[in-house]
C-alpha cells in the first residue's frame, strides 16, 4: 500500500509542477498567444481525377483557379487596401464596393469573392507584396485581401465528348442533403459534382476527398510564421487532400473525332459498340456544348443559349432523343415474320409501289416497284410492300414480342443518366393509351419503323449488334477501369453478353439480308469501298407522311439513320447513325458509319499495304 500511495503522490507533484510551469511561468505568454492569433482554416480541395480514352489519351484534366477575396473583419484600414488592390490590378474600386456590399449580413470572417478565375499575373502581385518578409513600408497594403487557389476540371476536347463525359455543377442544398446521407462525409457545401455522363455515373471515384490548411494569423489577420508554437498548432489542424481516382472509359478518341467530322452544322447522334463486350466505342451527340463555359465560373449568356436554343445543346441524342426507326426495323419484322410460322425465307410479295388497304394506298419508296420479292432482296432493297406483307402476317404483338428480344422499347441499362426507354406498341397498349383497339392498318406503319415506333440511337446499336453477335443481348457501358492517383489498377469493368434470345436459324438470314444490302444490290452498295466488310440497313424516317405534300427544306425533311457491323465474319464494331432531317439514310447517314469503321477497325487490324 505504501508503494501505491508513493506513484500517487509523484504523480499529484509531477502534474501540479506542469501547471505552475504554464499557468505561472508561461502563462503570460500563452495569454498574448491566445489574444493575439487566431487559427483560419482553408480548405484544400482535392483534385479530380483523369478521365481517360480506352488507349489512355486524356480527355478530362484539371488546371489552377484562382480566387481572389476580401475578409471584411480584416479590413482594419479599408480605403488604403482596397487602394492599393486596384493600383496592383484592373478592378475598379465600384466593383470591389459592389461585391463587398452584396456580402452584407454574413459573418464577417467569411471570404467575399472578389475576383473569379484570376488570371496568374494579378495573383502573382497579391503574392509578392503579402510575402511576410516584404518591407513594411511597401506601397502597397494588403490586409485582409487572400488569394485561395484550387485544381478546376478542364475538358480537353469538349465539345467532342461533352454529352459522353457531362460537366460539374455546384450542388445545391437538397442535393447535398441527399448524397451526403448516401456517402457521409463525401460532400459539402460549395462542391462541385458532376451532373452529366460518366462524371455523374462515376462521381465518387472521380472526387477525391478534400484536406485542410491551418494558418495561424495575427489581430490583423496577417499570417504569422517562424513560431514553434505556431507551427504546432498548424500541424495539428492540417491534413492533406487525397485525390481523386482516374477513370479510364471504353471511348477511342479517334472513332469520336471521326464521327463529329461529318457532323458539322448538322443535328444527330452516332453511337459505336464492341459487339462482343457492349463497350461502347462513340458516344457523340451533336450538337455538343463546352462544359468549360459552364463550371464553377459560367458564362452566363452562353448558359443561355444552350438552354433556350431549339437545336438542345445539352440533349443527348444518343440515349435521350426517341427517333422513328424507319427501315433499319425491318430487322425486327424479318425475325417477327420467320418466327411466326407465317412466312418463309422463299415466301414471295408482290410491289408495284405500293399496296392498298382498306381505303387508304400504303405507298413504297420505289414508285416504280420492286416485282416479286422474298426476304434477301426485300432486305437488301428495304422494300416496304414486302415488310407491310410481312408485318401483317406477325400482328402487332409478334413485332411486339420481336423488338423485345432486340431490347427496344426499354432501357439498356447503360449508366450513364437520362437515358429514355423509346416506345414499341402492343394492342395493349394501345388500349391502356388511347383506349381504342389495335387497327390492322395501323401494323403497316409499325412495320416499316413509322407509327408509334420510337427508338434513341443507343438501342439502334445494340440492336445491330445482336444481329453481329448472334443474338446475344449485352448491356452497353462507358467505363472500362479506375486507376489509382498514381496509375495502377484498382477495378475493371467487364460486362460479358447474355445467351442468344433470337432463334440462330432466323438470324442468320437477317444477317445475310444486311451483308447484302452492302454487298448485293442493295441500297448501301457505295460502301463496298471500305476495306473492311462491312453490313448495314439503311433507313429514312419521314417527318411527315408520304402524301402531306410538303418536301420543303429543312426539318421537314426525312431522318437519315444507318446501322452496321463490320467486319461481318468477324465483327469488332457496330454503329448506329441518325442524321436529323438529313434526307435518305444512304446518303446521309451510310458514309458516317464507314468512317468510324474504317478509322476504328484501321488502328486495331490495320490493312496490309499490297492489299489496299
Amino acid at each position: 500500500m505504501s508503494f501505491v500511495l508513493i506513484v500517487v503522490l509523484v504523480f499529484i507533484l509531477v502534474v501540479l509542477v506542469r501547471l505552475f510551469y504554464l499557468q505561472v511561468i508561461y502563462g503570460s505568454r500563452y495569454q498574448t498567444l491566445s489574444e493575439q492569433i487566431s487559427i483560419r482554416e482553408e480548405e484544400l480541395r482535392a483534385r479530380r481525377g483523369l478521365i481517360l480514352d480506352r488507349n489512355g489519351k486524356v480527355l478530362a484534366d484539371n488546371r489552377p483557379y484562382f480566387e481572389i477575396d476580401i475578409i471584411p473583419q480584416d479590413l482594419h484600414d479599408r480605403e488604403r487596401t482596397l487602394a492599393s488592390l486596384t493600383d496592383l490590378i484592373p478592378i475598379s474600386r465600384e466593383e470591389i464596393d459592389k461585391k463587398i456590399a452584396s456580402a452584407h449580413g454574413e459573418a464577417p470572417f467569411l471570404p467575399v469573392v472578389l475576383v473569379e478565375d484570376a488570371p496568374f499575373a494579378w495573383v502573382a502581385k497579391i503574392r509578392e507584396y503579402q510575402s511576410p518578409d516584404y518591407d513594411a513600408d511597401s506601397p502597397f497594403y494588403l490586409e485582409g485581401v487572400e488569394v485561395r487557389a484550387s485544381p478546376l476540371r478542364v475538358y480537353l476536347y469538349p465539345e467532342l465528348f461533352s454529352h459522353a463525359l457531362g460537366y460539374l455543377k455546384e450542388v445545391d442544398q437538397k442535393g447535398l442533403e441527399k448524397y451526403d446521407a448516401l456517402n457521409p462525409g463525401r460532400y459539402s457545401s460549395g462542391d462541385l459534382m458532376g451532373a452529366s455522363g460518366v462524371e455523374h455515373a462515376y462521381d465518387l471515384e472521380l472526387r477525391g476527398e478534400d484536406g485542410m490548411k491551418a494558418r495561424v494569423v495575427d489581430a490583423r489577420g496577417k499570417e504569422i510564421r517562424g513560431s514553434s508554437e505556431t507551427d504546432t498548432l498548424k500541424e495539428q489542424s492540417s491534413y492533406a487532400p487525397l485525390d481523386g481516382n482516374h477513370l479510364v472509359t471504353t471511348l477511342d478518341y479517334d472513332a469520336q473525332a471521326a464521327a463529329a467530322g461529318f457532323f458539322e452544322g448538322k443535328r444527330g447522334s452516332v453511337v459505336a459498340l464492341d459487339p462482343r463486350t457492349g463497350e461502347v466505342l462513340v458516344l457523340y451527340s451533336s450538337p455538343g456544348f463546352d462544359g468549360n463555359r459552364i463550371t464553377k465560373k459560367i458564362d452566363k449568356p452562353y448558359w443561355q443559349k444552350i438552354n433556350l436554343d431549339p437545336d438542345k445543346y445539352l440533349f443527348n441524342r444518343a440515349i435521350q432523343a426517341a427517333y422513328p426507326p424507319g427501315s433499319i426495323y425491318k430487322i425486327v419484322t424479318s425475325i417477327a415474320g420467320l418466327t411466326s410460322g407465317k412466312v418463309t425465307p422463299e415466301t414471295v410479295f408482290s410491289c408495284g409501289g405500293g399496296l392498298r388497304f382498306g381505303n387508304r394506298y400504303f405507298k413504297c419508296w420505289n414508285k416504280g416497284g420492286h416485282g416479286a420479292v422474298a426476304l434477301l432482296r426485300g432486305i437488301a432493297q428495304s422494300c416496304d410492300v414486302y415488310f407491310y406483307n410481312m408485318g401483317l402476317k406477325a400482328g402487332v404483338d409478334g413485332l411486339h414480342q420481336a423488338a423485345l428480344l432486340f431490347g427496344l422499347g426499354q432501357k439498356t441499362g447503360i449508366e450513364i443518366a437520362y437515358e429514355q426507354p423509346g416506345l414499341i406498341p402492343s394492342s395493349e397498349w394501345k388500349m391502356k393509351r388511347y383506349k381504342q383497339p389495335w387497327i390492322d392498318s395501323e401494323t403497316l406503319s409499325i412495320a416499316i419503323g413509322q407509327g408509334y415506333d420510337l427508338v434513341t440511337p443507343l438501342q439502334a446499336a445494340r440492336m445491330i449488334s445482336m444481329v453481329a453477335n448472334g443474338g446475344r443481348p449485352l448491356r452497353p457501358h462507358l467505363g472500362k477501369g479506375v486507376l489509382d492517383p498514381a496509375r495502377r489498377l484498382l477495378k475493371e469493368f467487364k460486362v460479358s453478353p447474355g445467351a442468344p434470345v433470337i432463334p440462330e436459324k432466323e438470324l442468320k438470314l437477317v444477317a445475310q439480308g444486311v451483308i447484302d444490302v452492302v454487298h448485293g444490290v442493295g441500297t448501301a452498295t457505295k460502301l463496298k469501298v471500305s476495306p473492311y466488310k462491312i453490313a448495314g440497313k439503311t433507313g429514312t424516317a419521314q417527318v411527315v407522311g408520304h402524301d402531306s405534300g410538303v418536301r420543303a427544306a429543312g426539318r421537314t425533311l426525312a431522318h437519315g439513320w444507318f446501322v452496321a457491323y463490320a467486319p461481318y465474319d468477324d465483327p469488332k464494331i457496330a454503329v448506329a447513325v441518325i442524321v436529323e432531317n438529313g434526307g435518305s439514310g444512304s446518303g446521309a447517314a451510310a458514309p458516317v458509319a464507314m468512317g468510324v469503321i474504317d478509322t476504328y477497325l484501321g488502328k486495331i487490324m490495320p490493312i496490309k499495304e499490297e492489299n489496299k
